[in-house]
């Protein structure tokens, strides 16, 4: 019998994944199901992208590029985020750059620090590396990080500090101070911190603040969420030169280097100003969608405001598996159980408004029906 590496063991299949499967196969029997977990926007890549791209590619930009990324991209990177572009390495996603990051940087038998509830993948890169997760609960504090309760639990025994704001699931931001005192934090014990900024660029009222430059800092971004090209896999990493080169020995081996063609498109995009444009068109649709959802949610259940991304992390007031289970079953509306992002969010279920506003108000009605019948 083959076996599977000891490494994975503990590690499960992505419940998103799984959810989107129980989506997928639902709709192929027939079943009205209206799908609201889904971690990505529902937009097509803007047209102005996909035409540089087929424009790099009749261009040649069909081939392998240094590993670090072309040049004209890691600049135009490095002069939105006031770093050196040789601080700037390209990766095949942000999610890419996440796992060579962790392969780079956990030791063996560390600690990593995850404040709950925080982005699923985090704690299977932990396990993968052979380390431990100690998580920290922000449920009591609006999903804020107390900067207090992470002190608590770092020592030297901790590689790294899994950060992500606008987070994943609550679309919680976290303010300047309180972001520059968990790296004080975290430098005292010797450890890194990733600032996963995947969604710095979908934000409402308050802009987050973005730890890129910062010595003892990873930073990890992409443009999966800000320009609608998840399946184009364009991420990067901001870090100090020295800290950049075992990252980038581990990306050698693993991405190699991102698609050619979709560096060229978003490098141009970028330079001319267009991507601005994009996601701000994106936002404003967001903005609109989260005001909506939080209204219509916020008399039901205990419900804090996002500020980013484009999630709600209601309690439910029961368990969210169960809840989540009977929604689906019961009204075809699919959302995500909160047990997926880390301790504490047994009562949570987390809702992506990555969706139109006629889905949205079809879903949010059927999720408030079921939440009052079941009272």
């Amino acid at each position: 019998m083959v076996v599977e590496a000891r490494r994975l063991a503990g590690v499960s299949a992505s419940t998103i994944r799984r959810m989107l499967e129980i989506t997928e196969r639902a709709k192929r029997e027939g079943k009205d199901v209206i799908n609201l977990s889904v971690g990505e926007p529902d937009f097509h890549t803007d047209g102005a992208v996909v035409e540089r791209a087929y424009r790099a590619m009749k261009e040649g930009y069909t081939h392998y590029t240094p590993s670090t990324g072309i040049a004209e991209l890691r600049e135009a990177i490095a002069e939105r985020y006031g770093v050196e572009a040789e601080e700037v390495m390209v990766t095949a996603g942000a999610s890419e750059a996440l796992l060579d990051v962790s392969l780079a940087y956990i030791e063996e038998s560390s600690k990593v620090v995850v404040p709950t509830p925080n982005f699923l993948s985090y704690f299977t890169y932990v396990k993968i590396c052979g380390a431990r997760t100690v998580q920290v609960p922000t449920h009591r504090d609006g999903f804020q990080l107390d900067p207090d309760r992470l002190n608590e639990v770092m020592d030297r025994g901790v590689s790294l500090v899994f950060l992500n704001y606008p987070n994943n699931p609550t679309g919680a931001v976290i303010d300047k101070n309180t972001l520059k005192a968990v790296v004080e934090i975290a430098e005292d014990c010797n450890a890194l911190v990733v600032s996963d900024e995947i969604y710095d660029q979908i934000y409402y009222d308050t802009k987050p603040y973005s730890l890129a430059g910062h010595e003892n800092v990873i930073a990890v971004n992409g443009f999966s969420k800000r320009l609608a090209m998840t399946g184009w896999r364009i991420g990067f990493v901001i870090a100090d030169k020295d800290v950049l080169e075992p990252i980038l020995k581990v990306h050698q081996v693993n991405g190699v280097c991102a698609p050619a063609f979709a560096q060229k498109a978003v490098a141009d995009v970028l330079m001319d100003g267009t991507a601005d444009r994009i996601t701000q068109n994106m936002v404003k649709e967001f903005k609109e969608r989260r005001d909506f959802v939080y209204k219509s949610l916020k008399d039901v259940f205990d419900v804090v405001k996002p500020e980013g991304a484009f999630y709600v992390f209601p309690d439910v007031g029961t368990d969210g598996t169960e809840f989540a289970d009977n929604l689906f079953n019961s009204t075809g509306v699919v959302v995500t159980p909160g047990t997926a992002f880390g301790e504490g969010n047994e009562r949570y279920v987390r809702i992506s408004y990555a969706a139109s506003m006629d889905v949205l108000k079809k879903g949010v009605e059927r999720i408030v029906r079921f939440a009052e019948e079941q009272e």
